[in-house]
């Protein structure tokens, strides 16, 4: 017996009506548990050299991972030039702004990559989310690392080794599957997919010294990690929010700041959107993208 599952078409505006609710309901919801004058004086007095630290390892990682895309594409016999690449990259950063969890950046993306090298619908989707898929794996197992610095973890961190192990096997079968067999592409991109979550963490860190909070580092980055996965639930508009709510709670669970927690969750999401507007450029000329000549099916 088949069940039939209904299914909920709501109008485009709509769906922006309910998660902008969403998000605005969240941030309500934060500041009601937080003093928002000791908030914005902790982000005032945040020190702005470590602040500049945290944009440019940001920026690092964002450009790590357009270049482990670029790798996938590259493997997939779709040869984009590393600018090509990185600028509609840059744009499909700024459509994601629009829509959360990278829905509007991938789906722009995946149109785009079908029409200049007829490519297939279901192929060019199987990249895209194992180049999402080999991020999540970095994020666990940095998680992993960073979650014995923590005293209450550290007696089970026997089990840090068996879970790396794993994850490093469930990366490669993955890639098996989809019909990538070359171990250098896996190799390279899972050290990518290390670099673009480690240069994140690199600029959480230097968010948490800009705000004195330096001897509890691991605390707030396991909350960062954590908050990094909250954030690609599709729930809000770029994310906005989600980051905060889960640094607000997660400061209650580790007994920290909860202002300097939510103080770097906002500082991440206004450096984040920041660097992610610049995409802007390439919206109102699109042929711009593929200026170059360099490009090969």
């Amino acid at each position: 017996m088949k069940w039939n599952i209904p299914r909920i078409h709501l109008p485009g505006p709509v769906k922006t009506a309910i998660k902008l609710a969403i998000s605005a309901t969240i941030i309500i919801l934060i500041i009601r548990k937080i003093d928002e004058r000791l908030l914005l004086e902790v982000v005032r007095d945040a020190n702005p050299v470590w602040v500049l630290w945290a944009l440019a390892w940001f920026i690092l990682s964002k450009i790590i991972s357009a270049f482990r895309f670029n790798q996938l594409l590259h493997a997939e016999g779709i040869m984009l030039s590393s600018l090509q690449n990185i600028r509609l990259y840059w744009l499909c950063m700024y459509y994601n702004l629009l829509l959360p969890g990278g829905i509007s950046g991938d789906g722009y993306k995946i149109k785009v990559l079908m029409e200049k090298f007829s490519r297939p619908l279901k192929r060019i989707v199987t990249i895209t989310l194992l180049d999402r898929i080999s991020g999540l794996i970095a994020l666990g197992q940095l998680s992993v690392l960073v979650l014995l610095w923590i005293p209450e973890i550290r007696p089970y961190g026997w089990w840090a080794i068996p879970a790396l192990l794993l994850s490093l096997a469930i990366g490669f079968m993955l890639f098996r599957w989809v019909g990538i067999p070359s171990k250098r592409v896996w190799l390279t991109t899972s050290l990518q997919s290390i670099g673009v979550q480690g240069s994140q963490a690199i600029a959480t860190l230097g968010l948490v010294i800009a705000l004195g909070q330096g001897q509890h580092w691991a605390d707030y980055l396991i909350l960062f990690l954590i908050s990094s996965l909250v954030a690609m639930v599709p729930i809000t508009i770029g994310g906005a929010g989600a980051r905060e709510l889960t640094f607000l709670y997660g400061s209650q669970f580790l007994d920290i700041h909860a202002e300097n927690a939510v103080a770097i969750g906002f500082l991440f999401y206004l450096i984040s959107t920041s660097v992610s507007f610049f995409g802007i450029v390439y919206s109102f000329n699109k042929d711009r993208i593929f200026a170059e000549k360099s490009i090969r099916s």
